[in-house]
């Protein structure tokens, strides 16, 4: 097994491969990989005022051109959010700013009192427009923040051009998020545990798929008062979701799905949430899950 790593999107984005490739062919390997995700990053990230998605937020109420990659996204996330009512909700970038949480976790101001009121109201339906071009509108008073989606998608995509590139056996993994190609046998993809233990809560098989992880565990700070806050938004408060769900990790065909279902979930708390994941294993959405919950159980589902 080889492996090379970086750090990108804010996390780290680690490449295992388990076919043979000499050292160069490795380097040049990672170096695509690194040119492709940061190219992505310019498209999506919130954090980059010269971002596509930044000009669209900017622009909110004005028909905007796209990347293709940005339009294919918000569309994804759009559907997302009509199939669960709501519950996915990439349209709270307005709150994470507001919560301080404007800038990249590692430069996130935690000697600042963020503002806990919130005037959210909740959309009852996507507040985006979409014409060929492509061009998006999005309505005044929302921002974009696809987060967890877009790194997904980015994944996915970074997967396939490796795959295209001739490799056959790898998983990519950024920050909670792999994707595994497999010709072979399924990868054992370990889950971290979120109680800060150094052995995973468990181990999710996979062979072509992805596993997408979502939790109240890392990117979480203290104010000043003492509340302790994380970047998980209920959508129908604006306030951070009040869950007993700490970790919530989804193995599904598609990381995209991965990351919509984890979310959700967690957002819907243990029991809930395993309802919710058990509903969709049976309609064939997801293959098998784990959720850790604040009394220190893990509710597995294989």
């Amino acid at each position: 097994m080889q492996s090379t790593a970086f750090r990108a999107m804010g996390t780290d984005v680690e490449l295992f491969v388990d076919d043979w490739l000499t050292g160069p062919e490795l380097s040049s390997l990672a170096c695509q990989l690194e040119a492709s995700i940061r190219r992505y990053e310019r498209i999506f990230s919130r954090f980059d005022p010269a971002s596509h998605l930044s000009r669209l937020n900017r622009q909110a109420g004005s028909w905007v051109m796209v990347p293709a990659e940005l339009d294919e996204v918000l569309k994804l996330a759009a559907q997302w959010f009509e199939q669960t009512r709501g519950y996915f909700d990439p349209f709270i970038g307005e709150d994470m700013r507001r919560m301080g949480y404007s800038v990249t976790f590692d430069q996130l101001d935690v000697t600042v009192e963020p503002i806990l009121a919130s005037t959210r109201v909740p959309p009852v339906k996507p507040p985006v427009e979409f014409r060929p071009g492509p061009a998006v509108r999005l309505q005044p008073g929302y921002e974009v923040d696809l987060g967890g989606i877009a790194k997904g998608f980015i994944v996915a995509r970074c997967a396939e051009e490796l795959r295209a590139q001739g490799l056959r056996n790898f998983a990519l993994s950024a920050g909670g998020d792999v994707q595994v190609m497999s010709d072979g046998e399924p990868w054992p993809v370990r889950v971290a545990n979120p109680f800060g233990g150094a052995e995973p809560i468990g181990t999710l098989a996979v062979k072509r798929g992805g596993v997408a992880t979502s939790g109240t565990y890392k990117r979480r700070w203290q104010t000043p008062s003492g509340r302790v806050m994380h970047h998980l938004i209920d959508p129908f408060t604006g306030l951070p979701a009040d869950t007993d769900a700490v970790s919530v990790s989804v193995c599904a065909d598609e990381l995209t799905t991965a990351e919509v279902l984890a979310k959700v979930a967690l957002l819907l708390g243990a029991d809930r949430g395993t309802q919710y994941l058990c509903a969709a294993r049976e309609a064939g959405i997801c293959s098998s899950f784990l959720i850790a919950t604040t009394k220190g159980d893990v509710v597995p589902c294989n």
